[in-house]
């Protein structure tokens, strides 16, 4: 099977426009969370995206990623053979922006086609569906086509624009949205920010990127997919499915434990409890050794463009033997004992991180990410 790297990333994230921007904004511990003006009873995170309306804001974060991961990896794509350029740039969510015309823009909401007729691509497009863990399904799905010579590049990612009030409603009717700020893995924590933006990758053929001599960001080495479909919101306490995941996940990738995980981390009382257990499952003692964050204090939960994001932020993890932190955890819950970089970023050797992203509907995604 042929090996997957990636050569380019773009984003666009409430933290700023652009990868750079959203890593040093990330690294120096800001946040683009705050109180919504809209309603002061919830925390959000938006993109600053100035006029463009609001019809076009979810075509125009994906298009404007997509655009940075091309430029970023210097590929030619006209040079490849057109079916063999892929696309899986993925919304979990129809756009909706009129309550008037829900089904004209449901029709719209296949993201993939409409980044795949914007580029010319003529290879396979996907747009998948995987809740909060659509961003890393995109990529798994990315990587599996170039692995089995279905295509040699792909542009893959996803992007999310949910603030419509059929959204917000159901998020707030599930209890699930902060109302106090978000605070992962702290005592205190109660729920998420909803936030919007995009991450967008370039993947290609390993032997193809060292050939063109292409700067590589890291390798996709293994990963995994999971349901737990015991309840519509949540995950066995345990986090035994989790687990599993990981593992599998590890397997492919032929590695024992990881430099870093980016966690889910939601700061929900149920999430942070359970992924922490998972991870605990897997690494047992080595679990306390391994730096453990949640970046969705920075940047909102961006739901099924969550976890694109995070997985670019462990490839620049490892380019810079940088970690994240987590904010705002001040008082540590006494469940959830694991290393997880509270406040500050740090500074060491990252030669391999793991993204875990978990969606509604127990939708679970496992990528392992090497220099």
């Amino acid at each position: 099977m042929n090996k997957v790297v990636v050569t380019g990333i773009g984003m666009i994230t409430p933290l700023g426009l652009g990868r750079e921007r959203t890593w040093r904004s990330l690294l120096n511990g800001e946040s683009g969370v705050s109180r919504d003006a809209q309603d002061p009873e919830i925390f959000t995170a938006r993109v600053n995206l100035g006029d463009v309306p609001r019809e076009m804001r979810l075509l125009s974060m994906a298009f404007l990623s997509a655009a940075e991961a091309l430029f970023d990896s210097g590929i030619d794509i006209s040079r490849y053979e057109p079916q063999k350029v892929g696309c899986t740039v993925s919304v979990s969510k129809p756009n909706l922006y009129s309550e008037k015309d829900i089904v004209g823009n449901f029709l719209q909401s296949n993201l993939g086609d409409q980044i795949k007729r914007i580029f010319k691509l003529s290879g396979p497009a996907q747009n998948l569906t995987a809740a909060c863990a659509t961003g890393v399904d995109s990529v798994i799905m990315g990587a599996e086509w170039i692995k089995n010579g279905i295509a040699d590049v792909v542009i893959a990612g996803s992007a999310e624009s949910p603030f419509h009030p059929l959204y917000v409603s159901g998020f707030k009717r599930m209890g699930v949205l902060s109302s106090k700020g978000v605070r992962p893995f702290d005592k205190k924590r109660d729920g998420f920010a909803i936030g919007e933006g995009s991450a967008v990758f370039v993947l290609e053929n390993k032997k193809a990127a060292t050939l063109r001599c292409a700067k590589i960001y890291g390798e996709i080495s293994g990963y995994a997919m999971a349901e737990d479909a015991k309840d519509p919101t949540s995950f066995g306490k345990d986090g035994a499915i989790i687990a599993k995941a990981i593992q599998n996940a590890l397997k492919s990738a032929k590695l024992k434990r990881v430099d870093y995980i980016n966690a889910h981390g939601t700061a929900t009382k149920h999430n942070d409890l359970t992924e922490t257990r998972a991870i605990k499952k897997v690494f047992g003692k080595m679990a306390a050794k391994i730096p453990v964050s949640s970046t969705k204090a920075a940047t909102g939960h961006l739901l099924g463009a969550s976890g694109a994001i995070e997985i670019a932020f462990c490839l620049l993890a490892i380019r810079e033997n940088a970690i994240p932190p987590t904010l705002n955890l001040n008082q540590p819950d006494k469940e959830l004992d694991l290393d997880y970089v509270p406040g500050r970023s740090r500074l060491q050797a990252v030669n391999s991180a793991m993204s875990l992203s978990f969606g509604f509907g127990g939708q679970i995604g496992v990528i392992v990410l090497t220099r």
